[in-house]
C-alpha cells in the first residue's frame, strides 16, 4: 500500500479533506478514493424512465460516473465587507472532489438589494474551459409564494423544480417523464446548522439526500457562503442528477441566503413555518464530519 493510498484512507474515515471543505468558499482537495457518505443508496430501488435524450458532453460523462457532488459556495469578500449583496458563485465536484463546473449567477442589481432572497435570477453554469454548459432560470414575481426553477442542458430544456403556496416541500420534475422526485424540507430549515434535505421517489422510497453543512457560528453570521453534498444511486438518470445540482441553487436563495449581517427579516419563507411531518435524521452528525460544523 502506498504512501498515497494510506493517506486517502485516513482522510475518507473523516479527517483533513473534510475539514478543508466543509465552509464556504474552501474548496476540497482532489482525492484518489471517493467520498464516503452515511445513508447512502447503492442503486435505484424502482426504475425511473421517460426522460429526454441530453446531448453528449464531458460534463454529462462525469456527472454520469459519480454518485455524491458537492457544491461550495465562495465567500464574497466585498458582501462581507460593505454588506452589499453580490452575485452567488458555486463549484461543482464530484464525488472525488474534482471540479466539474462554476456557476455564476446573474441578477439586477436592484433585485438583490431589495428583494434579498426572493429575487429573480439566471445560474450560468460553464465548464472548466469557460464554456456554457447549463443555465437555472427562477423567475420569483414579488410577493409571490409559488417558487419555480426552469433548468437547460446545451440549450435544451431539462425539467423544473417548484414549490407552490402551502408545501414547503419542492417538486422536481425532468423533461419527458411524468415521474417525479419530492425534495423535502426539514423542519425549522432556516434556523442555522447542518439541515437535511431527503429526496424521495414518486412513490415514496428515499434515494438520496442534500444536506447543507453548518459552516461555522462566525462564518454564518458575516457570509452567507454555504457547501452542500448532494448524494444518489450511481443508476439515477443523469438528467436528474443535473437536476439536483439546480436545486441546491433554489434551497441555498430559499433558505440560507440572507445571513446575519445583513438582519434581513426573510430568511426564505418555507423556514418560518412549522410543519407536521415525520422525522428524519440524516446521519450526518459532527462525529462523522469532523470540521465540518
Amino acid at each position: 500500500m502506498t504512501m498515497e493510498t494510506k493517506q486517502d484512507d485516513v482522510e475518507a474515515d473523516g479527517s483533513e479533506v473534510r475539514a478543508q471543505a466543509g465552509r464556504g468558499g474552501h474548496m476540497p482537495q482532489v482525492r484518489s478514493t471517493p467520498i464516503v457518505l452515511p445513508n447512502q443508496v447503492a442503486s435505484m430501488p424502482v426504475r425511473m424512465t421517460g426522460f429526454n435524450n441530453l446531448p453528449a458532453h464531458n460534463v454529462l460523462d462525469m456527472i454520469s460516473r459519480t454518485n455524491s457532488m458537492m457544491v461550495v459556495q465562495a465567500l464574497e469578500p466585498l458582501e462581507i465587507a460593505t454588506g452589499i449583496e453580490t452575485p452567488n458563485q458555486y463549484v461543482v465536484h464530484d464525488m472525488y472532489c474534482r471540479p466539474i463546473m462554476n456557476c455564476m449567477e446573474r441578477s439586477n442589481g436592484f433585485a438583490r438589494q431589495m428583494q434579498g432572497s426572493h429575487r429573480s435570477f439566471a445560474m450560468m453554469c460553464t465548464d472548466l474551459f469557460g464554456a456554457h454548459v447549463m443555465q437555472c432560470h427562477r423567475d420569483q414575481p414579488w410577493g409571490s409564494f409559488t417558487d419555480h426553477l426552469t433548468t437547460q442542458f446545451l440549450g435544451q430544456n431539462i425539467g423544473i423544480m417548484s414549490r407552490t403556496h402551502g408545501d414547503v416541500n419542492f417538486h422536481l420534475l425532468g423533461a419527458g417523464s411524468n415521474q417525479s422526485l419530492l425534495i423535502r424540507s426539514p423542519l425549522f430549515a432556516a434556523s442555522g446548522g447542518t439541515r437535511s434535505f431527503p429526496v424521495m421517489t414518486y412513490n415514496g422510497m428515499r434515494v438520496g439526500e442534500i444536506v447543507r453543512l453548518y459552516p461555522g457560528y462566525m462564518q454564518e453570521m458575516y457570509s452567507d457562503a454555504d457547501t452542500y453534498i448532494v448524494h444518489f444511486p450511481m443508476d439515477l438518470p443523469p438528467i436528474l442528477k443535473l437536476l439536483l445540482i439546480s436545486s441546491v441553487f433554489l434551497i441555498d436563495f430559499t433558505f440560507f441566503e440572507n445571513n446575519g449581517q445583513q438582519n434581513n427579516m426573510y430568511r426564505g419563507y418555507g423556514g418560518s413555518h412549522y410543519v407536521r411531518q415525520r422525522s428524519y435524521h440524516s446521519g450526518f452528525s459532527s462525529g462523522y464530519f469532523p470540521g465540518f460544523y
